[in-house]
This record gives C-alpha cells, structure tokens and sequence, in this order.
C-alpha cells in the first residue's frame, strides 16, 4: 500500500512540473485536487481510525495545559480580589481622614490640629487639596482594577466552560471510536465470512430428511387422533340406537296390552 502511494505521489509531482510548464496551473489544481480525493477514499477505515485515535490522545495534554493555565489565572483573580479589597478598605480610612480634616477647615479657625501638630489653615488646605487629588486617582484607579476583576471573572468562567466541553467531548469520540471499532471488526468478519466457499448442501440434505421425518410423525399422531374421535362417535350412535329399540319395543308392548297397569288390592 505504501509502495503504491509512493509511486503514485512521484507520478503526480512528474504531472505537475509537466503542467506548470505548459502553463496550465489551473487545471493541475483542479486534477490534484480529484487526486488527493481519490487517494483519500483508498485509505483503509482502520487507518483513519487509528489517525482519529492518535488525535484524540492529543486532547490529554490540551487539556492539562488548559487546566494549568485555568489554575493560573484562578490563582492570580484572587490575588487581583485580595488587592481591591485591601485598596477599598485603605481608601475608606482616607475618605474619613478627608472628611473630618475638611470638618475642621469649615470650623474657619486660623490654625488647625492634625496628629497632634497644630498647622496654618493655608498649609492644610495645601495638604487637603493634593490629598483630594490622590484620593479620586485612586478611586479612579480601584473601578479600573475592579472592570479589569471583572472581566478576568468573566473569562475564566468562558475557559472553564471550553474545558468541560472539550472534557466531554473527548470522552464522547473515545465511546464513539469504541463503538466504530466494534462495528468495523463485525464488518470485517462479515465480509471475510461472506468471501469463505462453504459447501452447505449435506446439511440441506439432513435438514430437509429431519423435516419429512418429522411430517410424518406429525401426521400418524393426527391420524390416530382422528380414529379415536372416529370411535367415540361410533359407540355414541350404537348405544343411542339400542335406546331407540328398547323405547320401541316398550311402546310396542304398551300398546299391545292397552297400556294397563296392574294396580294392588287393598
């Protein structure tokens, strides 16, 4: 099979050259592409099948190289969750430590204490006003981490979907090449019991011997039963017709003696 391929491949490369050099490209496509087709169908079943095997073995370290980049990722989303839960929090205590030192400025005082340290009103408006600034760059950056959060949430779970599918489907060719397989060895056995020249004719002999064998003795039982029927009506009528003599005769003797009876004296 090997060998036949391989002469028909070199005859094919000898065609194409030919064809190219006549300028005739477009029909060569559209006679490799007939080839191709041709050689294809020759390929046996089995050897498609093994090649659908060899394939889904494939998916094994698909899979394992998805799983390992899902457990990355699922890895790296908490750590992302841990980072904006501690940037929430961190920026709570500053909304609080904004608020309150802006309480103080609205007081109208000259000089304010924070920490302990009493400061100019101008230096802690300064203060307040870069503390504003790097609070909303802050809270503008935390929505840009929690999107980012959220789209990664997202993915995943799409990664995690494709894993189990892809799980199930490979689990589904391994059932279906099992039964192809199955199928292809009855097919095989068929065709190779079909090809084998079997002289059947004794057995046709034996049978059709053990079939009249069997008609006849069919045949005796249902005779027998039939006389035996025969018999039983035959001794019905006979009995019935003695009856109808001795009904007879006492009529006859009734009528003779003028029907008396002879009754008892008291």
């Amino acid at each position: 099979m090997c060998k036949k391929l391989g002469v028909t491949a070199l005859v094919m490369v000898a065609a194409m050259f030919v064809l190219h050099k006549l300028d005739l490209d477009g029909y060569a496509r559209l006679w490799w592409n007939d080839t191709k087709a041709s050689v294809k169908k020759q390929i046996k079943p089995e050897t498609k099948l093994q090649l659908l095997r060899d394939e889904i073995a494939k998916l094994g370290p698909a899979e394992r190289g998805a799983r390992s980049e899902i457990a990355r990722e699922m890895v790296e989303v908490n750590k992302l969750k841990d980072q904006i839960a501690s940037t929430r929090t961190n920026l709570d205590k500053r909304e609080v430590a904004i608020k309150d030192l802006r309480s103080e400025l609205e007081k109208g005082a000259a000089f304010v204490t924070t920490d302990g340290t009493k400061l100019p009103r101008t230096k802690v408006e300064e203060s307040l006003t870069r503390q504003w600034t790097t609070f909303k760059a802050a809270k503008e950056a935390l929505k840009s981490q929690e999107d980012l959060l959220k789209s990664r949430e997202e993915a995943l779970e799409i990664a995690k979907a494709k894993l189990d599918t892809m799980q199930d489907k490979r689990k589904e060719m391994e059932a279906k090449v099992e039964k192809m397989d199955l199928e292809l060895r009855k097919l095989r056995l068929a065709q190779t019991q079909h090809e084998i020249a079997v002289d059947d004719s004794q057995l046709a002999n034996v049978l059709k011997l053990a079939d009249e064998i069997n008609t006849q003795i069919e045949t005796q039982k249902t005779e027998l039963a039939l006389q035996k029927g025969a018999d039983t009506d035959a001794a019905v009528e006979e009995a019935l017709s003695r009856k109808a003599k001795t009904d007879s005769a006492l009529k006859e003797m009734d009528d003779f003696f003028g029907n008396t009876k002879v009754t008892k004296k008291e």
